[in-house]
C-alpha cells in the first residue's frame, strides 16, 4: 500500500557520493544574485521540458548554499522555510522567468527540502537554523517516551491539559506532519537523555479513514527517521469507542472511485485486523457486490470519552521501566487473544472479501 511519499534513502553513499546523486555542488558565487544567464547557463533543463532550467535543482543548490554559509559562520538564518522562499527562492524564479502561476513552487521547494533531509540525507533542518511554525503545538514531558497526539490542530488543548496532568509529551500534527516538526520535537526528546531504543507508546487521535491512517503511518515513519523505532500505537478513534447509535449519526460515506480502490481497499484490510466490535456498522455491501466504506471524524468522540479511555490504556505505561512494561504488554496481549477468539466464536459471518 502507498500510503505516503516515501523512498529508501540513500545512506550506502558517501556525503560527496549523495550530493552528486542530488545535483548539489559548491558554487563560489551568491546563486540568488545572478543574473538570468548565470541561472541558465548553470542550472540546464532538467527531465521536464516545461522550463528551461532545472528548477529542482537550482531550489535544492540555493538551500545548500545557505546551509553552507551558515555552517562557515558567514551567515545566520534564522527563519521559517516560507520567509526562505520569499526572500531567496521566488525572487530567483522570477528573475529567471521561470517563477509558475499553474504551480505551487513553495511546496515544491518544501518537498525538495524534505528529500534533502530524509532521502538524500545531506542536512538536517536545524543546520540551516528554519524557524518551525508550529512549535506551539508540541511539548515533551518527563515521561518522554508516552507520546498522546493528534492530527487536527484543534485538539491541541486537550492534548495539552493531558500533558499537564501526567506530564508526558504531545504534538498536534497539524494535518500532513512536517518532518521539520518531527526533527524538532525528537530534539527536544533527547534533551530529556532518555534511550530511543526503548518503548514508545503513542496514542492516536486522527481521523477514522485512509487518508487519517496515512497521516499517522507518516508520522510514525518520521519518527523512525529520527531513531524512534519502537513504537506501539493504540488508535482512539475507533468504532468501538461508540454505540451503534451515535455511529449512525456520526459515520460519513469515505470517497470512493478507481483511484481510491486501493488505498480503501488497504485500510479496510488493516482495520478488519483490529476486530473492532463496531466495524461491521461501517462496511456496506451493495447491489453490485461492492463494499461502501463508512469513516468517523476524530471530533466524534467527546474528550471527556478520550480522557477516559487515555486513563484506562495510558496510565498503566506511566514512569514503568521495560520489563514492567514488557509483562504489561503480555497481559495486554493476552486479553487481545481471549477477545478476538470470542469475536470468531461469535461472529462467522464477519468477513468482506
Amino acid at each position: 500500500m502507498k500510503k505516503y511519499r516515501r523512498r529508501t534513502p540513500i545512506i550506502s553513499f558517501s556525503l560527496r557520493d549523495r550530493l552528486k546523486k542530488a545535483g548539489i555542488r559548491h558554487y563560489s558565487k551568491l546563486i540568488h544574485d545572478q543574473k538570468k544567464d548565470w541561472i541558465l547557463k548553470n542550472f540546464k533543463r532538467g527531465r521536464t521540458k516545461k522550463y528551461p532550467i532545472n528548477i529542482a535543482g537550482l531550489m535544492r543548490n540555493l538551500v545548500w548554499q545557505m546551509k553552507e554559509r551558515v555552517d562557515s559562520g558567514e551567515k545566520e538564518f534564522k527563519e521559517m522555510i516560507r520567509t526562505y522562499w520569499y526572500m531567496y527562492v521566488k525572487p530567483t524564479l522570477a528573475r529567471t522567468g521561470v517563477l509558475a502561476e499553474e504551480t505551487d513552487q513553495y511546496k515544491q521547494l518544501v518537498s525538495n527540502v524534505v528529500d534533502m533531509v530524509k532521502y538524500w540525507k545531506v542536512m538536517e533542518y536545524k543546520d540551516i537554523g528554519f524557524r518551525d511554525e508550529n512549535q506551539a503545538h508540541r511539548k515533551v514531558g518527563v515521561h518522554a517516551n508516552i507520546i498522546p497526539f493528534s492530527e487536527k490542530i484543534g485538539h491541541h488543548e486537550f492534548l495539552r491539559e493531558i500533558q499537564e496532568q501526567y506530564n508526558v509529551s504531545i504534538i498536534a500534527l497539524g494535518g500532513q506532519p512536517s518532518v521539520m516538526n518531527v526533527e524538532y520535537f525528537v530534539d527536544n526528546i533527547k534533551k530529556t537523555h532518555i534511550n530511543l531504543k526503548r518503548s514508545f507508546y503513542l496514542f492516536s487521535i486522527v481521523d477514522y479513514d485512509p487518508s487519517g491512517w496515512i497521516i499517522r503511518d507518516a508520522f510514525l515513519n518520521d519518527l523512525r527517521h529520527y531513531g524512534i523505532k519502537q513504537t506501539r500505537v493504540y488508535d482512539l478513534i475507533n468504532p468501538d469507542m461508540l454505540t451503534r447509535e451515535e455511529i449512525m449519526m456520526a459515520r460519513y460515506p469515505i470517497k470512493a472511485g478507481a483511484d481510491m480502490e486501493d488505498k480503501n481497499s488497504d485500510w479496510l484490510r488493516e482495520v478488519l485486523a483490529k476486530h473492532y466490535k463496531n466495524q461491521k456498522y461501517l462496511v456496506e455491501k451493495q447491489q453490485d457486490g461492492k463494499l461502501k466504506l463508512y469513516g468517523l471524524e476524530a471530533e466524534a468522540i467527546s474528550t471527556k470519552r478520550l480522557r477516559e479511555k487515555l486513563e484506562k490504556v495510558m496510565k498503566p505505561v506511566i514512569g514503568g521501566d521495560e520489563r514492567e512494561l514488557k509483562i504489561y504488554e503480555m497481559k495486554d496481549l493476552d486479553q487481545a487473544i481471549g477477545e478476538l477468539i470470542l469475536f470468531k466464536v461469535t461472529h462467522p459471518e464477519e468477513t468482506y472479501a
